[in-house]
């Protein structure tokens, strides 16, 4: 594979991938249904900046990420349409933020204290949502907090309550709960209207909600995973809509950069923890767990299933079989890594491959948030290819280090 750019090792981000899927997932809402293309964690380990850019050009109405840093540098980078900021702000975030023109989630009524003050000091509206718990069990008011907090809420300046939103908890996994959870949010909305208090924007569905429950679509989507060719947890292929194609924009990329030929009973690695079975000849690859390959989040398994695909891909391993992040791709042909991933460098099995020499490609499996930023990203569009913008790489600060304003 001819590369543009050279490089040891590095992210490829097909955008124009990106742009299809966002208009896939446009199709699939009702006319006057917006979308909110959730960007957070540097757009899914595919780069913040470069992937809004696309979504806000495919028709995305708004933006979502977790930290007001993301928001700003957003900003930045010169992206103009609406930021929701989903984490609650620390004390002391608040005027940087409203400066910026984020749009901010309000679940508590000291935020929304500090929110007002924010927007009274600095002189301009703070675009607010309400987020309401309904089962989540992290951030946001609980149906009783709200109706307590409601009288001094409706009394602060400075505040423009533009939407009011929930998060399901097993949108794919739990449907009564899921029902169960939008029946408490919509009572909620109910209590307001009938005290004259109504909200434009409604938004409950992720990615999973999105698919399954057309139903629930309401004024506006939140849909993060399905931009990035990505099932959400629990939905199959079979749950897709008919006709909704998605194509995966992601794939990391090292090169062999030494061949080792080893015999019969040695051992490779730290530890010693791999013996040789036979002749053969290693590739050694110039990456590893300092720029996140071969990182795994192991959660607690959630029942007996999840134990044994635990199980299963840690016997596939030790057979050599190929399951999950212990094995890459060379021409096609997949091998096995031999021994423990090191810091930046990284054994693979070629003995039997034919035309593996120094330099040739490997591709990578890897988690996509955990891949380092240091690993350089080059984005595709059309037949050009280009790295990320210096401002894509160092803006994700801004808001902390005081150059927004």
């Amino acid at each position: 594979m001819e590369q543009a750019v050279e490089f040891a090792s590095w992210v490829e981000v097909d955008l124009d991938a990106i742009a299809g899927n966002v208009a896939a997932v446009k199709g699939l809402l009702e006319p006057g249904v917006r979308l909110l293309a959730v960007v957070k964690a540097d757009g899914y380990g595919h780069g913040l900046v470069p992937v809004a850019r696309v979504a806000a050009a495919r028709g995305a109405e708004m933006l979502g990420v977790t930290h007001p840093g993301d928001g700003a540098a957003l900003r930045q980078a010169g992206i103009a349409i609406p930021v929701l900021v989903f984490r609650p702000l620390l004390p002391g975030e608040e005027d940087a933020a409203v400066k910026c023109g984020l749009t901010l989630s309000v679940g508590s009524l000291p935020q929304a204290e500090r929110l007002s003050a924010a927007a009274g000091r600095i002189g301009r509206q703070a675009m607010v949502h309400l987020e309401i718990e309904t089962g989540m069990g992290r951030t946001g008011f609980t149906p009783e907090a709200l109706r307590g907090a409601l009288d001094k809420l409706l009394t602060l300046p400075g505040l423009q309550m533009e939407g009011i939103y929930t998060h399901f908890a097993a949108a794919s996994g739990d449907p009564d709960f899921t029902k169960r959870q939008f029946r408490l949010f919509n009572s909620l909305v109910e209590e307001l209207r009938e005290r004259g208090v109504r909200i434009p924007l409604r938004h409950v569905c992720n990615s999973a909600a999105t698919l399954l429950y057309p139903e629930l679509h309401l004024e506006m989507v939140r849909v993060g995973n399905l931009l990035y060719s990505r099932l959400p947890a629990g939905i199959k292929e079979h749950d897709l809509p008919e006709g909704l194609r998605l194509k995966d924009p992601w794939s990391f990329w090292t090169r062999v950069v030494h061949l080792q030929p080893v015999r019969r009973g040695d051992t490779v690695g730290y530890g010693r923890t791999h013996r040789i079975a036979r002749d053969t000849v290693l590739a050694v690859l110039p990456v590893g767990y300092g720029d996140g390959f071969g990182l795994n989040v192991t959660p607690r398994p959630a029942g007996w299933i999840d134990l044994l695909k635990v199980l299963a891909k840690t016997a596939g391993s030790f057979f050599g079989l190929p399951l999950g992040i212990r094995h890459v791709s060379i021409n096609g042909r997949t091998v096995p890594i031999l021994g423990r991933v090191g810091m930046e460098l990284t054994c693979v099995d070629v003995g039997k491959l034919p035309a593996v020499s120094v330099g040739t490609p490997v591709r990578l499996p890897g988690r996509r948030t955990a891949i380092k930023a240091s690993v350089p990203r080059v984005y595709v569009a059309g037949k050009e290819r280009h790295l990320a913008d210096q401002v894509e790489i160092n803006s994700r600060n801004a808001l902390d280090n005081g150059e927004i304003r």
